[in-house]
């Protein structure tokens, strides 16, 4: 897999790329109208911008134009998840203002905000509580260990405070952060560090358990989502047996350090190659295939009492075959901010039974 730096200097080129190729430097003028009278608006530029989640503030007031010559009221979508896929400059009245294309969740609807009228999905006030989870979730703390999915990675660029895990939280009702140490190309085997912008955190399951020690007892559920990097071919992991062997002894350290936590231990999502193959049944240089790891995997979490998390069981239409390059962001592994927040939905509502 790509190195995190690496993708993130591939991220810079394809902005710069995106801001010369989709209008920067087009300017256009038209007049609307706010609640002071007549206002000119001109646009300045406007491109493509990778997706984030998003919800509205109250009062905020959505345009069909980037232009924003007609306004239509938000009151009916305050609990609607918004995706940004597009930004523009504007002045309006000689004043520089960002503003926002965002679609919904569903698909449905399409409106321009301004960037000063919106809000992350973390936001108390946006309340999309499952009615099944009551108050049972409200205090708990829920951990993540794990690799690029539950981070927040989708191959490319982080979509920061989206990740499935922080859906879960979401729907589920907790008042608390997720803490979340899952870091990209994160294996069961290994003992590395990595830098995610400029700071340096345990990247491998092992040292990430040793220095988060002190986390891990405050925490009531922690997840265990990891095991696809140890697939990959050239990872150092070794044969299937050493990546079990591995993955038995971190999970049974983490109930020494907090023997009441209920542990979960999340399957890997599916997986395709280059040219849109499952990986379910291909074997690697190891010698297993990914199937084969899934197997395993389960089977050492339900020996040590934890609770197997199969998506492939309980949401298997999420990410499929058929639908790979739109619920995928690089159509092989990583799930889109969409898809991560469909699999958050399908968690809470399995956890919540």
């Amino acid at each position: 897999m790509v190195s995190i730096n690496k993708r993130l200097t591939i991220l810079v080129g394809a902005f710069v790329v995106a801001t010369l190729g989709f209008g920067a430097g087009c300017h256009s003028t038209a007049n609307t109208s706010s609640n002071d009278g007549a206002a000119k608006v001109s646009i300045r530029f406007q491109f493509p911008i990778h997706s984030h989640a998003y919800a509205l503030k109250r009062g905020a007031v959505l345009y069909t134009t980037p232009q924003l010559t007609k306004s239509v009221s938000s009151k009916p979508f305050q609990t609607t998840t918004w995706y940004r896929n597009k930004v523009a400059d504007i002045t309006v009245n000689g004043k520089n203002v960002i503003i926002y294309r965002l679609t919904s969740a569903n698909d449905r609807h399409t409106y321009w905000v301004l960037h000063s009228q919106i809000k992350g999905i973390l936001s108390k006030s946006f309340n999309v509580k499952l009615p099944q989870a009551g108050n049972r979730f409200a205090n708990k703390q829920l951990g993540v260990f794990g690799d690029s999915i539950p981070s927040g990675w989708d191959g490319y660029h982080f979509y920061l405070n989206n990740s499935y895990f922080d859906w879960v939280a979401k729907y589920l009702g907790m008042n608390n952060r997720v803490m979340n140490y899952a870091v990209p190309s994160a294996k069961i085997v290994g003992h590395r560090f990595a830098y995610v912008g400029t700071k340096r955190v345990a990247q491998d399951l092992p040292v990430a358990i040793k220095y988060h020690e002190a986390q891990i007892k405050k925490m009531n559920m922690i997840f265990i989502h990891m095991g696809t990097n140890d697939y990959t071919n050239l990872s150092g992991s070794g044969s299937l047996q050493n990546v079990t062997r591995h993955l038995y002894q971190d999970v049974k350290l983490i109930k020494k350090i907090n023997p009441t936590a209920h542990i979960y231990g999340v399957l890997p999502i599916s997986r395709y190659d280059e040219l849109g193959a499952s990986r379910e049944h291909m074997y690697n240089q190891y010698g297993y295939t990914y199937g084969q790891l899934r197997t395993a995997e389960a089977a050492v979490y339900r020996k040590l009492g934890a609770t197997v998390i199969n998506f492939q069981r309980f949401a298997p239409n999420i990410i499929t075959a058929q639908n790979k390059d739109l619920t995928l962001q690089d159509a092989e592994i990583h799930p889109t901010a969409q898809t991560a927040q469909k699999l958050g939905y399908a968690l809470a509502k399995e956890l919540s039974k």
